[in-house]
């Protein structure tokens, strides 16, 4: 770490902070990786009716967090398009034949993690939710969940990032962050697949436009009351505002528009596309479940 710089006077208005690393790795990662001129961006009001429903059939700490629905939902998304679990990349050992399509034969989806501590406000990482189109809407909560709360004890992924920045010169932890761009393999093992899920939503943004790291880049909003169009009625629905940031070298727009759509209509369809997935090895609760949305579907209370 460096010495800080204060303005000289009695009027001083500015500081040059010191030298810090996680800034200096987060600023490599942005300026190298996220290229907004290769993106494409979509946006799209989800009605989350569905989803309400599918998780007040679940009690307590086993109910799925929203963005277990949404790597649900994208999972299954790159099940039935799998064009869009690419990434472009350049090997070394292909150095001559040019630029070439990584293909990802599993739906591992990458979701970033907020680190809040002094110094490293810049600072986030990713960890992987792996194979996720088998794993249940409980069982991925549950990761999310430890996610959030690990640290460098319980979490390999930010134990290594964050050794890598805080005890290497910032030239050669930036050179060794970058090697997954290169190495296929590397990358599978700490960027996960083709996308990568944020959401600020917790702190009351209504939606995120941005670019990514990776080649597909989903994000959604705050989940609260806003009116919908049903027929010739306007209800109040909770829904959130989607968003899906893609490469436009590795699809072109109708293609990322029926994936994109894809998404939208498993969350939108939850109680028929994912009840399947609320808790697999709980047959009575499942049972239970799907009766309730018997009764809906006829017309009765649940």
């Amino acid at each position: 770490m460096g010495d800080s710089t204060v303005s000289q006077g009695t009027d001083a208005a500015f500081q040059i902070e010191p030298k810090n690393k996680f800034f200096e790795a987060t600023r490599s990662i942005v300026e190298y990786e996220i290229r907004p001129g290769n993106t494409v961006s979509f946006l799209s009001e989800v009605d989350l009716t569905g989803v309400e429903r599918l998780r007040s059939r679940v009690p307590g700490e086993r109910r799925p967090s929203y963005t277990a629905f949404v790597v649900k939902a994208v999972a299954l998304a790159l099940r039935d398009f799998p064009y869009a679990n690419r990434r472009v990349c350049r090997p070394p050992w292909l150095l001559w034949s040019g630029t070439r399509l990584q293909r990802f034969l599993r739906c591992d989806v990458a979701v970033a993690v907020e680190r809040d501590f002094p110094g490293a406000e810049s600072t986030a990482f990713i960890d992987i939710i792996r194979d996720a189109t088998r794993l249940s809407l409980p069982t991925i909560t549950e990761k999310l969940r430890a996610l959030a709360i690990s640290d460098v004890t319980t979490n390999q992924q930010w134990r290594e990032f964050s050794t890598i920045i805080s005890r290497l010169p910032p030239w050669l932890s930036t050179l060794l962050i970058r090697l997954p761009c290169f190495i296929p393999s590397l990358w599978i093992k700490y960027r996960g697949g083709a996308v990568l899920i944020s959401s600020p939503s917790k702190y009351g943004v209504d939606a995120v436009l941005g670019s990514w790291s990776h080649p597909l880049g989903v994000s959604f909003g705050l989940m609260k009351p806003r009116p919908v169009v049903r027929g010739t009625e306007i209800v109040p629905c909770t829904t959130f505002a989607l968003t899906l940031n893609f490469d436009r070298r590795v699809m072109a727009g109708a293609q990322s528009a029926r994936f994109f759509k894809r998404i939208i209509d498993v969350l939108e369809h939850a109680e028929t596309e994912m009840v399947t997935y609320l808790v697999p090895a709980d047959t009575t609760l499942l049972e239970s479940a799907q009766e309730g949305f018997s009764a809906v579907d006829a017309g009765s209370t649940p």
